[in-house]
């Protein structure tokens, strides 16, 4: 069985949309001096959209566009924009130059440029673009990071969020191929991350960083989850830690409704009683995970809360469990249930 690739695209575009600021602090500290952290990000999604060369093609980019204050003491913005490329591309510094010109031609703002190079050739690096003409020259020298010159030591050394997601991509290219050392790697970082005292949501996302990164088939990720189970007893003596909120739901509730429906149907008689079965035994499954996520964030939950929990569908049940990214108290919760009676 083949092993499913490695989603670089999903696993960055998650880390510039969760920890922009960690991600320009650690790999580009000349340009996270400027800003005043202080201060709103306003990400232009939208306006970065709009401005992309490649529009028209349909190509899917992993980029963030923000805007931030300058920590000068004076009010001045700029704005950040950031490339993350997986792969090598000849046109990509012409795309970074495009990008500059059209930031600042309708913004009319400075513009830092930035690029994170993950791909493995060495020889490709690409930091700048322009061109002379006689009198004329032309130059953008953008901010560029090549994942293949970050010391591994120094990334293994650091307990830093962006130091772990590239120790991660390492990994994942590392073991293209080798199954059964990706599967080793991965309960290694799995144990790694819970020594390291991460909080409860920065864990959720190193964790999904895991799954996304360092994928396996079916059979290897079955095994892997048993595994995980053990390690989290062993480091955290403690009840398993909802490690992957999407999958482990979705398990979980199909393994009791299967099992609640088969006995309906057996008794019944009825095919549907395997339906209602499953759908049941999902919703059971995932509200069981949110309340252990909360209870792992917040400390035990009070009864209003596991009753609100109990009474959401599968789909308020996901909101809910993304949600939590978000909350910093329990009764955060309390209002977000409130809001859905």
């Amino acid at each position: 069985m083949s092993m499913p690739p490695a989603d670089f695209d999903g696993a960055w575009k998650s880390a510039l949309e969760h920890y922009f600021p960690p991600f320009v602090a650690f790999f580009f500290p000349k340009t996270a001096a400027l800003i005043d952290w202080q201060q709103p990000v306003t990400f232009c999604d939208k306006e970065l959209e709009q401005l992309d060369p490649d529009l028209t093609t349909g190509k899917q980019r992993v980029d963030k566009l923000a805007r931030v204050r300058l920590a000068n003491g004076q009010v001045s913005y700029i704005f950040v924009h950031i490339e993350i490329q997986a792969q090598t591309d000849p046109h990509f510094s012409e795309r970074m130059f495009c990008y500059h010109a059209r930031i600042f031609d309708r913004e009319r703002l400075p513009v830092a440029s930035l690029s994170l190079l993950g791909d493995e050739n060495h020889a490709w690096r690409p930091d700048h673009f322009g061109y002379q003409l006689g009198e004329t020259e032309l130059r953008l020298q953008f901010g560029a990071v090549k994942l293949l010159d970050v010391d591994l030591a120094l990334l293994e050394e650091s307990s830093d969020l962006m130091a772990m997601l590239a120790l991660l991509h390492r990994d994942a290219q590392a073991t293209r191929g080798q199954p059964e050392e990706r599967k080793r790697r991965k309960l290694a970082r799995f144990r790694t991350f819970l020594r390291k005292g991460y909080r409860a949501a920065d864990l959720h996302h190193l964790i999904r960083f895991l799954d996304q990164l360092l994928r396996l088939d079916p059979v290897l990720n079955e095994q892997v989850r048993a595994t995980i189970h053990q390690i989290e007893k062993e480091e955290l003596g403690m009840a398993t830690f909802v490690t992957s909120f999407e999958e482990l739901a979705g398990k979980e509730g199909e393994a009791r409704g299967e099992a609640r429906g088969e006995a309906r149907g057996e008794a019944r008689g009825e095919a549907r009683g395997e339906a209602r079965g499953e759908a049941r035994g999902l919703v059971k499954g995932q509200s069981i995970l949110v309340l252990r996520q909360l209870e792992r964030r917040f400390g035990p939950p009070p009864p209003e809360v596991q009753q609100g929990v109990a009474a959401l569908s599968s789909d308020e049940l996901l909101a809910l469990g993304e949600a939590l990214f978000d909350f910093a108290r329990m009764d955060e919760v309390v209002a977000w249930l409130q809001m859905r009676d």
